[in-house]
């Protein structure tokens, strides 16, 4: 149950982040996706968070829900926000079935190699 509780929080935090970096971007006129390096800090640090709940690969795939959401949600509050995306990078983030596996795996190493080095 703390698990769940800890991927909703991870869920909350990354609708945050994805907000607060749409609208940096658009402000700022900073490309959206440099803010990606912040998303590989939450996948870590929830990772960790689950490891201490539970075991490894409760944790893991904890990471992967969380790497699915951020690519489904996080990329729709991008669009909703008007982040500055470039028309290159439009095509790279694109949803496709293909990316939301792709950021789930991607979540799940950043969440093994944090619970490698720091647990």
């Amino acid at each position: 149950m703390e698990s769940l509780f800890i991927i909703l929080i991870g869920f909350a935090v990354i609708i945050f982040y994805d907000i607060i970096c749409s609208v940096l971007s658009r402000v700022l006129n900073f490309e959206y996706v440099w803010f990606a390096f912040g998303s590989f800090i939450i996948y870590g640090i929830i990772a960790i968070y689950l490891k201490l709940q539970g075991n490894f690969v409760s944790a893991i795939i904890g990471c992967f829900i969380i790497g699915v959401f951020d690519t489904t949600v996080g990329l729709t509050i991008a669009r909703l926000f008007k982040a500055k995306i470039s028309d290159q990078d439009k095509e790279l983030v694109k949803i496709t079935p293909m990316l939301i596996l792709q950021m789930g795996v991607i979540a799940s190493i950043v969440g093994a190699i944090s619970i490698i080095a720091f647990i």
